[in-house]
């Protein structure tokens, strides 16, 4: 497979952690620390896909999948 694999993240903050939730592979994790959030949330979908992590590129958006139209 060649090219960059591209997802959206939906995060948001709950008992003071910020989960990061990838609705395509209905995958989540959470951080204690926001900026170390794509780090994360590229591991996880790394983990799950079997995917490079130089080849995955993600958008993470603040919402609620529920409220966000995902």
């Amino acid at each position: 497979m060649t090219g960059r694999q591209h997802y959206e993240v939906v995060a948001w903050r709950a008992d003071r952690r910020l989960t990061l939730y990838v609705p395509c592979l209905e995958a989540s994790t959470t951080v204690d620390d926001p900026r170390g959030a794509e780090e994360a949330v590229l591991g996880l979908i790394a983990d799950l896909t079997g995917d490079d992590r130089e080849r995955i590129t993600c958008d993470i958006r603040l919402g609620r999948p529920w409220r966000s139209g995902i």
